[in-house]
Order: structure tokens, then C-alpha cells, then sequence
């Protein structure tokens, strides 16, 4: 999987010879003028890293910058600015930087900064390589977190019912597509719903965690469930879709029928009982998500039980 690096760079000059300098790396190359111009790619393809031209935009949206790296989405996203020869850290010391490379030093250092850099964050950070979300690691730390901070939310935990039965039929690459469009609606709707305070984690495979207020998690849960049900025909066969299930070997090793897919989610908050650990957390909104695959009328259970 290529690595996606986007370029800010409005100097013709200075955007040439970085680009002559990375054109022997094999890497996808986006080049902007300007941050607002980049913000659609950013939060669409989600990129490895980011270079900004910090020379000759003096008066860069460090606003965006900070924005944008503080949200858990892009905790793997490197953003390093290239700066003048007489470039002093404290000037940027409110600015969520990765590194910084010196306008004398490009043709010396650019490849050896950007590869390391990209090495550092693999070792790092714990995120999944299909849908770059935040992975185990991240995951168990932000609930921890939140849970010594004694914040009160709701933690989701989602996943695909027969996606092993489609994963087998269609094959891997397009089983993989089906958990990028959930990852995107779950990230888009939690985002739109929530805008400041959620968190979206991809745990694996086809299972994701969420976290949210427990006033808006439900609606948002809703719209995540039917969002998916509306998209997901587009992924199986004609065929397949008019008899409304696919045909299939089960973990026997027999032959099953098994309907479209659909998404199951269980959820759980510290707004009705204590958790100490993360784990008693995920163990619940677990349970959960178990009730909720065993029922009819809907694809989500809340467990709302309060402590005696």
C-alpha cells in the first residue's frame, strides 16, 4: 500500500525541487496552495503526511493545523513544515508539529526525514492499515483515559453479521471495501452528530468501537445501522440481491444460505454504572452486541442496567 503524502506548498520553486527530490520514492503525491484547499483530500484519503511550506505562508491556519492532528482519526498523520535557515522552535511551540525540516537542508535531508519519520509513527502508534483508524493500543488507552478523568460517555462496539460467508464468496478485496465504507460511515456520522468529544476505533477485521455522548450515541447508532443497509447492496451481486441472501460454506463445512449483510451494535455507559478498567467496559458493550444480532426488531441493544 503506497504511502499518500500531501504537499502545501504555493512557492512554484520550492514545490518543483521537493517534488524532483520525491519523485524516485514511491509514494502518491498531492500538491496544494494552500490548507483549506487540502482539507477535503486530508479527511477523505486520509494521508501519511503532511509537508507545509512555513517559509513563505507566515500566516498559515495553525488553527486548522491543530485541529486537524488533534483529532484521533489522525493520530498516525505526520505534519512536518519546512522552515527558514533561522528557524527558532518557540515561534511554534503552540503549533502540533511532528518534525521540521530546514530550507538549507532539503537536498540533504528530505528522503532521510520523511522515511524516518514514517518508520517512528509505524512503531508508535498501533493503527489499522486498511482504514488507518486507531487500533488496540489507542483504543484501550482512550477509554482508560476517559475513565480515570471520570467523563461520562458511551462506548459501541459494532460489527458485520455474515461478512465471513461474503468475504468467502466475493473474496478479500471486497470484503475489504465493504469495512472501508462502514469505517467512513461510522467515522462521518459520529463526526456529524458529535462534532467535538467522539472517537472511532477499528479494534480489526470487521470490528469497530465508537465513542459518544449517551444522549446523541443512540441516534447516531441508528443512522449508522440504516445508512449501511442502503449502501450495501452495491457490493453484492445482481443475483444475489433479488433472492436477498448468498449461498455459502458454514464453519461445518456445509452449505448455507446467508442473507445480505447487516451490522449489529452493543452499547454501554459509565452514565449508569462505575467501570474501573477498559476491559469491563468492552466486556459489556460485548454482551451487547451479542443481544442485539439474537433480535428482530432492531440491530442495536443499550445496556442501560444501573448499579444497586
Amino acid at each position: 500500500m503506497n504511502k499518500k503524502i500531501i504537499l502545501i506548498i504555493e512557492d512554484r520553486t520550492l514545490r518543483k525541487k521537493i517534488g524532483k527530490k520525491l519523485a524516485s520514492l514511491d509514494y502518491e503525491i498531492y500538491y496544494f496552495d494552500d490548507v483549506k484547499e487540502a482539507l477535503d483530500i486530508i479527511y477523505e484519503e486520509i494521508p501519511d503526511l503532511v509537508i507545509f511550506d512555513a517559509i513563505s505562508d507566515e500566516n498559515i491556519e495553525k488553527s486548522i493545523i491543530n485541529q486537524i492532528k488533534s483529532e484521533p482519526l489522525f493520530i498516525s498523520m505526520l505534519i512536518i513544515p519546512i522552515v527558514s535557515d533561522d528557524f527558532t522552535y518557540e515561534k511554534w511551540d503552540e503549533l502540533l508539529i511532528d518534525d521540521y525540516i530546514r530550507v538549507e537542508n532539503l537536498d540533504k535531508e528530505l528522503k532521510m526525514r520523511i522515511e524516518l519519520s514514517l518508520k517512528r509513527v509505524e512503531r508508535m502508534i498501533a493503527t489499522n492499515p486498511l482504514t488507518k483508524l486507531p487500533g488496540n493500543l489507542i483504543i484501550q488507552r482512550e477509554i482508560q483515559k476517559r475513565l480515570i478523568k471520570e467523563e461520562i460517555f458511551s462506548l459501541a462496539y459494532a460489527d458485520l453479521d455474515n461478512f465471513k460467508p461474503f468475504n468467502d464468496k466475493y473474496g478479500f478485496s471486497r470484503g475489504d471495501e465493504v469495512i472501508k465504507v462502514l469505517s467512513r460511515i461510522i467515522l462521518n456520522i459520529t463526526k456529524s452528530i458529535q462534532p467535538k468529544g467522539n472517537f472511532v476505533g477499528h479494534i480489526g477485521g470487521d470490528d469497530f468501537v465508537y465513542i459518544m455522548s449517551p444522549e446523541l450515541i443512540e441516534d447516531a447508532t441508528k443512522k449508522i445501522i440504516d445508512t449501511f443497509q442502503n449502501l450495501i447492496i452495491n457490493f453484492y451481486d445482481l443475483e444475489d440481491i433479488r433472492r436477498g441472501y448468498i449461498e455459502s460454506i458454514d464453519r461445518r463445512e456445509e452449505k448455507q444460505k446467508f442473507p445480505i449483510m447487516t451490522v449489529s451494535v452493543g452499547i454501554t455507559s459509565n452514565k449508569y454504572r462505575r467501570f474501573k478498567h477498559f476491559s469491563e467496559m468492552a466486556e459489556v458493550a460485548s454482551k451487547m452486541k451479542s443481544i442485539a444480532k439474537h433480535q428482530k426488531d432492531k440491530r442495536y441493544a443499550i445496556d442501560r442496567r444501573k448499579e444497586i
